[in-house]
């Protein structure tokens, strides 16, 4: 090769080298377009819904430090949501980074998608179970469910563990008065059960029943009490089959959510349409059984693994969207295609 074959052999590699260049620019560009309309973005609704969360959160954290009731150091997220470390209405340790996880707004679209999947309309009931254990997923929840117009029948149980709404001044109950009287949540506790063993109080001391028998009188609840666990499933079954909810919704490890059965402990968090074996001999299992579709809220770590919610980091209103598989394969495609017309090398005659 001579000096001539070389300077027109390096000019073709250079020429090849930027040809290549700019087809990887260009499909980089055509499947970060096919990226963000197969849904990276928000619907207006749910941006509404991260809106509604983050404002009631912005409520409580003014709203206690009215009261000088701020614990700054543990509700660093300003949220206003996280409880104390122990108290009468405490009931088992409870993981501070979990509760505050559950306080994202990003919640409220998670289980707004999940209902958008069991098409809950305006009017259809859902029947809400919960313990006072993540008052920020309560939070969640409600508003994903107002935001649909559905008829909740709230059961709430007082018991909490650490760090949940377990401050005997300021329970679910008072919390969601004040947020009610502002117009941002609707939705009352339709009946309040103690916790603990048993649904029926049990662990806990008399001046934590003494409280939570005051706080039910106090917000105007009926407070529920049965001799023993399977009376209090079984009254909860009665609620249930009374009503026909569309879903029920479970938020913690309430004892007849749970019920009797450690297969439980291996019932997976989210949405559950069938009936499941690890899902218990309780209120959950025998829903499900019953055939009404069961939400499950509880281990917040894999349940942030499974819906893309960052465990314990600040709110944000960056989210995925509802993917498209359309836009999906229009991607895989177009990469696929740029394969057959990009070379490494490039035989040079």
């Amino acid at each position: 090769m001579d000096t001539l074959d070389l300077q027109k052999y390096q000019k073709n590699m250079r020429i090849m080298k930027y040809r290549r260049l700019l087809l990887l620019f260009l499909t980089l560009l055509i499947m970060a377009f096919l990226w963000i309309k197969s849904g990276v973005s928000l619907s207006s609704d749910e941006r509404r819904l991260y809106t509604s969360v983050s404002a009631a959160e912005s409520e409580l954290w003014q709203w206690k430090g009215s009261l000088k009731k701020l614990n700054p150091d543990a509700d660093i997220f300003k949220t206003g949501l996280i409880g104390l470390e122990w108290s009468p209405l405490s009931t088992t340790l409870g993981d501070l980074p979990a509760k505050r996880t559950v306080c994202d707004p990003r919640w409220s679209i998670v289980v707004s998608r999940w209902l958008d999947r069991l098409n809950i309309r305006r009017g259809d009931s859902v029947v809400l179970l919960s313990s006072s254990s993540f008052p920020g997923m309560i939070l969640n929840v409600l508003t994903a469910l107002e935001s649909h117009g559905a008829d909740t029948c709230m059961i709430l149980s007082l018991g909490s563990s650490t760090w949940g709404a377990n401050d005997p001044t300021m329970p679910w109950p008072v919390i969601s008065s004040h947020l009610r009287a502002r117009g941002m949540l609707h939705t009352k506790q339709k009946y309040i059960t103690l916790g603990g063993n048993g649904e029926t109080g049990g662990g806990l001391s008399e001046e934590g029943i003494s409280l939570m028998r005051e706080i039910a009188y106090t917000n105007a609840t009926p407070l529920i009490v049965k001799k023993n666990l399977q009376e209090m499933i079984e009254w909860k079954m009665q609620i249930i089959n009374g009503l026909k909810p569309k879903v029920v919704i479970n938020i913690g490890g309430g004892h007849s959510a749970m019920g009797s059965d450690d297969a439980v402990t291996g019932f997976e968090p989210g949405l559950h349409i069938s009936a499941d074996k690890t899902a218990g001999n309780g209120v959950m299992g025998r829903s499900l059984a019953a055939g009404y579709p069961v939400i499950h809220i509880l281990n917040i770590r894999e349940l942030c693994a499974a819906n893309a919610v960052p465990y314990d980091t600040a709110p944000t209103s960056f989210f995925r969207g509802n993917r498209s598989y359309v836009f999906a394969a229009a991607g895989l495609a177009v990469f696929i295609f740029s394969l057959f017309f990009f070379k490494r090398w490039e035989i040079m005659k």
